[in-house]
């Protein structure tokens, strides 16, 4: 079972961001992730965002972000698990919405996840509300999610509760909608547009009709299932804007070099003529710059401006030794092989 908490964060969230992606906690790191941001610059970059807010005009509250850690029972599940639910948990509660880290804890008893999410939304500039209302929704997801990966729930709903034979359902792992869920998320997070999505659908086994309302049917399946069933994330309107989000995403790989990588961000931008999205991915990407570049600097003691010049002058002499030395092992190398030259003719 999942026992879910959340509450705001109004005075610093970079205390709150360097807390939870603790090295000692997350198995050195390994266990962090971020959407919209980067953990190492995530209260600039939510700073930048709730500062756009304001300008719109849609600054309501003084909540910078909210923390929400969503906790498991001792033993009932490994780190990987965990660290996956939530990531699954923070997405559909978020809905690519607000930049978020995440983070799973592993240094108690108790497996735990940690998510500090923007107070504002970097898509449409709404502020977060936490209320009884949306506190009901988020245990909603989380106990679907325990359900579907045969954990138990614990947490109020604000709902009446389901029926006898769904809830066996859903213990045995046999509801449809459980799985066909899974089954949509899976097929829209590896495609780009609505008909990969459901090429991507009958791939894994799904009949689909098209009619006035999108459906599908899985192999055994008595009658098909709606979309709109699913809940409002899951309608096809929905789905449709999900997969547009995804062609926005730059997929480049990782073994390329960062200057082919910033060459490959700029001319995506440029070539879609995504103009905000420049500009914001502009800023974001000087912030990590200057980031880098202050870590750097002090993880060196280069803070004060004549030991970096200093520092500078040492780099430069080391290079010209460097070329030096490099000279004079090819010319040892070129008296090398034509003593051999000449030794093979003696």
């Amino acid at each position: 079972m999942a026992y879910i908490k959340i509450f705001p964060i109004k005075v610093t969230d970079k205390k709150a961001l360097d807390y939870i992606t603790n090295p000692d906690k997350t198995n050195e790191k390994l266990l962090v992730s971020d959407f919209g941001c980067s953990p190492e610059t995530a209260d600039l970059e939510f700073a930048m965002t709730r500062e756009q807010t304001k300008k719109n005009g849609m600054d309501k509250g003084d909540n910078l972000a909210f923390h929400l850690i969503q906790s498991f029972k001792p033993g009932e599940t490994d780190a990987e698990t965990a660290y996956r639910l939530g990531q699954q948990f923070a997405n559909e509660v978020l809905k690519e919405k607000y930049e978020y880290v995440i983070s799973t804890h592993v240094d108690k008893n108790h497996i735990h996840n940690h998510i500090i999410f923007n107070a504002a939304s970097f898509v449409d500039h709404h502020k977060y509300v936490s209320n009884k209302r949306s506190y009901h929704k988020i245990c909603r997801i989380s106990n679907r999610i325990c359900q579907e990966n045969g954990l138990a729930t614990s947490m109020p709903t604000g709902e009446k509760g389901k029926s006898y034979k769904e809830n066996m359902e859903y213990h045995r792992g046999t509801s449809w909608k459980a799985k066909l869920r899974v089954a949509v998320d899976k097929a829209i997070w590896s495609s780009s547009n609505y008909e990969e999505f459901l090429k991507k659908m009958q791939l894994a086994g799904y009949e689909v009709r098209q009619g006035k309302h999108l459906s599908f049917r899985a192999p055994e399946q008595k009658n098909f299932t709606y979309m709109k069933s699913l809940g409002s994330y899951y309608s096809e309107e929905n789905v449709r804007i999900r997969l547009t989000k995804n062609r926005s995403k730059v997929k480049v790989p990782k073994h390329l070099s960062r200057e082919a990588r910033l060459y490959i961000n700029i001319s995506t931008y440029v070539t879609t003529g995504n103009r905000e999205g420049f500009e914001r991915w502009a800023k974001l990407n000087n912030l990590k710059e200057a980031a880098r570049t202050f870590n750097y600097l002090s993880e060196n003691n280069l803070l004060n401006y004549d030991d970096f010049q200093q520092h500078i002058s040492d780099v430069e002499n080391s290079i010209k030794a460097a070329d030096q030395k490099f000279e004079e092992i090819s010319a040892e190398l070129g008296t090398q092989k034509l003593i051999e030259s000449v030794s093979s003719f003696v």
